[in-house]
């Protein structure tokens, strides 16, 4: 088939439209090489903001192309250096460096880096798409860029989210104050904040704080009432020319204002600024590395259209602690940062781990305490089983020294009653017969042998009289009782005794209550008490140089007292409690009857006895007897 010239020059035309249009996407996939990538930043590139964005941004592509990717960076720094934007040295800088050397794709970050892409560098790399990031309208407008170019647009509109999040916190705020500095970018800021202000038609009155030096502007923000907004819009210059990067002096002025401090860029939340709907530039790396995959990726003739930025609702946890802000006024949705977990939260596990032990430790306490417990129980029944054994064997052989006791005291009764008799019939003979001798015996003789023989007679009495007593005390009989003086009682066993304690060389002596009330029983078993007594008085005091027995009666008006006390040596250390006990004695050759007998007859008659060492030495023996009156009033009483 004959070409015409005129449609041969056509053809070729569009196949040299069609290759230069696919020159990009051939070379980026050539195996022969790693794709290249220019990243052109507007400021400084070692800024936190755009550390974050570029990792995310260069760990995207690598992922996402699955191939070898080299990235070249170049830092135009137009803040510092805003007059030679548009030098043609800087160009030729451009064209120098990377003449010869193919560039895959351009990834300017910021609007003006965007405007020396598009105006400087197309010639210096004809063939590279433009992939823009972090460019926000009015500014940067997609309709007037080349078909070669594309990129993520911030909307115009982008601080009215934040402005109604602050409104939402500050339902009472008096006013909102707009920060910003003097560079073109921070204009550009504060006007987009005036802009949002203004679309919400009941807003509080606008302030503009713009261009001051850092140091007024600080000063400024301490002024502030509290009930105030602040927007921080941006803050790269100020009016004296000096230059700073806002994620460096940000912190400073939140922490400076009176009143709380919202944004629209992720960095800043955390470093004093409430938040805002704010743009992550980690999340705007990872968009933007998708986007220039897609340009690398595209068909010939095609290239994506520009996409929107979105942001998030971010606040920070201790600001709205600060301010007293209310949680649950935020957006739906938002991301609440650095809360502080509380102490639940922060050792749950170690406090459920800690109360599992603890219920584990308690129950197995309670279930030792519970086993102590019946242990403790059971030892008691058997202590209690073995003491009650023990009183039952004591009481036993008790008994069975009692019923000996009371044989052997009827065998010896039965025994001396007849030698008594026949001392009785003697002494009776005796007298007689010393009565009728008057040629042998004078008149004063005969008086003084009928004396001896009297007292011979009654001593026989005397004796048979106890002999009786103890075995019915023995036995258990009952004996007449009458009216009994105690102090006669002691004065008789006083004259019996006073001839014993001539022997001892011991001073036997009274004190006795002469109102003492009568007491009823025998006075025979009475005598035979205070005998007893002072006789174990007597025999304990030998050991002294002088030694001394009392007797004392002291009348009360239920009770009267006997007190027996000497000045021996008292009772050793342990007999005191056994003292009351049958056979238990302490003298060499004692039965251990007396004080057993002495107790048989106090509580006879209702009575106790107890014993003591005296404070001064000795021992003492109370017996406290009740008076008759009592004794007959008992007695009514029952009847």
């Amino acid at each position: 088939m004959l070409v015409r010239p005129a449609e041969g020059t056509l053809v070729v035309a569009a196949v040299a439209l069609l290759l230069s249009c696919s020159a990009p996407s051939a070379r980026a996939q050539d195996r022969g090489r790693p794709t290249r990538v220019l990243v052109l930043f507007q400021q400084q590139a070692e800024t936190q903001p755009m550390v974050e964005f570029t990792q995310r941004l260069r760990l995207t592509i690598r992922d996402e192309l699955a191939s070898p990717v080299e990235f070249y960076q170049e830092a135009l720094d137009l803040d510092r250096f805003s007059d030679r934007e548009h030098s043609p040295r800087l160009t030729d800088y451009f064209r120098d460096k990377y003449h010869g050397f193919t560039i895959d794709v351009v990834v300017p970050v910021g609007a003006r880096a965007l405007g020396f892409a598009v105006d400087h560098l197309h010639d210096v790399l004809p063939n590279a798409p433009i992939v823009f990031a972090l460019c926000a309208a009015p500014q940067t407008d997609p309709s007037t860029l080349p078909a070669y170019v594309t990129g993520r647009l911030a909307s115009a509109s982008r601080f009215v989210p934040t402005v109604a999040m602050a409104r939402g916190l500050q339902p009472d705020a008096g006013q909102i104050v707009a920060v910003g500095g003097a560079a073109s970018t921070d204009s550009v800021a504060v006007s987009a904040v005036v802009s949002a202000v203004a679309a919400f038609h009941d807003s509080p009155p606008l302030t503009v704080v713009q261009g001051l030096p850092l140091d007024a502007l600080l000063a400024r923000l301490r002024q502030l009432p509290r009930r105030s907004i602040v927007i921080f819009a941006n803050y790269r210059g100020d009016g004296h020319g000096q230059v700073f990067e806002p994620f460096d002096i940000v912190g400073s002025l939140a922490r400076a204002a009176s009143a709380p401090m919202y944004t629209q860029l992720g960095s800043y939340v955390g470093e004093g600024v409430v938040g805002g709907s704010v743009t992550r530039f980690d999340d705007e790396g990872t968009n933007t590395g998708r986007l220039v995959v897609r340009v690398l990726r595209r068909r010939p003739g095609q290239m994506p259209p520009a996409e929107s930025i979105t942001n998030s609702y971010v606040a920070d946890w201790r600001q709205l602690q600060r301010w007293d802000l209310s949680e649950k006024r935020l957006p739906p949705g938002t991301e609440l940062l650095f809360r502080e977990p509380s102490l639940w939260q922060r050792y749950r596990a170690v406090v459920l781990i800690a109360l599992g032990f603890m219920g584990v430790e308690s129950l197995l306490i309670g279930a030792l305490l519970l086993e102590r417990r019946r242990r403790k129980r059971a030892q008691l029944l058997v202590e209690d089983q073995r003491r009650r054994t023990d009183d039952t064997r004591r009481q036993v052989a008790h008994m069975g020294r009692m019923a000996l006791v009371g044989e052997l005291a009827a065998t010896i009764g039965h025994e001396l009653r007849q030698p008594l008799a026949a001392m009785r019939a003697n002494a009776e003979t005796g007298a007689k017969f010393v009565a009728g001798a008057d040629r042998e015996f004078g008149p004063e003789d005969r008086r003084l042998c009928g004396e001896i023989f009297s007292d011979i007679i009654a001593d026989n009495d005397q004796a048979s009289e106890v002999i009786i007593r103890v075995r019915a005390l023995l036995r258990g009989q009952e004996l007449p009782s009458t009216s009994v003086d105690l102090n006669e009682v002691c004065r008789a066993s006083a004259r019996l005794l006073q001839h014993e304690a001539l022997t001892r060389h011991a001073e036997l002596s009274l004190s006795l209550d002469p109102h003492l009330p009568a007491v009823t029983g025998d006075p025979v078993q009475f005598e035979q008490v205070v005998l007893n007594l002072v006789l174990n008085a007597l025999e304990a005091s030998g050991s002294s140089p002088s030694p001394r027995v009392l007797i004392r009666t002291v009348g009360r008006e239920e009770e009267v007292d006997v007190v027996v006390s000497d000045n021996g040596p008292g009772f050793a250390a342990g007999a005191q409690p056994h003292l009351f006990e049958s056979f238990f004695t302490t003298k060499p050759q004692g039965l251990g009857l007396g004080l057993v007998i002495v107790q048989s007859i106090v509580e006879r008659y209702r009575g106790r006895i107890s014993a003591e060492n005296g404070e001064e030495g000795g021992a003492t023996f109370h017996v406290t007897i009740p008076t008759r009156r009592v004794i007959d009033s008992v007695g009514n009483a029952s009847r």
